[in-house]
């Protein structure tokens, strides 16, 4: 593999209807992660309120489903249906848990920045991202894991805290880690 590479140069498509269609893609998978934050915030603060308590899988559910249509799903319809799905999700659990319901955070608007916070962000995001499918197919498989269930909420929630530091998304980071690792092997 010692042979020099050459690549041609990288264009993007210049088809109108295909560009409208990703660009639409993208805002709806936007618009997901940023309902799934505020499911996120909205499942710890139900844990926060009563510890032990940890949301039933349905819950979880939702937010591994919504995490790997964000990533990995290229139908705006479908995407859109789930975004309803964790909005409903959030209010129910508010509603039931009597805890605040989460803010929704346009998590993708934070992440041009070039410091160090907003490429920590990025990492969690892509992270939690990449546990949805190893996630989704053990739950199809009829397995889920509270650590793991718990980890993603409280990653999503991490993600929209504002106030978050540098020591608060690398515990994030470091849990979500071990996530994965419980993930890959479910």
């Amino acid at each position: 593999m010692s042979e020099n590479i050459q690549h041609g140069a990288v264009a993007g498509t210049d088809d109108a209807n295909l560009r409208a269609q990703i660009e639409e893609v993208a805002r709806c998978q936007d618009e997901l992660v940023a309902e799934l934050v505020g499911l996120g915030a909205t499942m710890s603060a139900a844990m926060d309120a009563l510890p032990g308590f940890v949301p039933y899988g349905h819950a979880f559910g939702v937010v591994i489903e919504g995490l790997n249509a964000s990533a990995g799903h290229f139908d705006p319809a479908y995407i859109r249906q789930l975004t309803e799905a964790v909005r409903a999700r959030s209010e129910h659990v508010s509603d039931h848990r009597g805890v605040p319901q989460g803010k929704v955070v346009d998590v993708r608007s934070a992440l041009g920045s070039q410091d160090r916070l907003a490429a920590m962000r990025a990492q969690l995001l892509v992270s939690l991202q990449g546990i949805a499918p190893h996630a989704m197919r053990a739950m199809e498989l009829g397995v889920m894991s509270d650590d793991v269930d718990v980890v993603l909420a409280r990653g999503l929630a991490a993600l929209g805290n504002g106030e978050a530091g540098a020591s608060e998304l690398h515990a994030a980071l470091a849990a979500t880690s071990e996530a994965a690792r419980i993930a890959l092997t479910m």
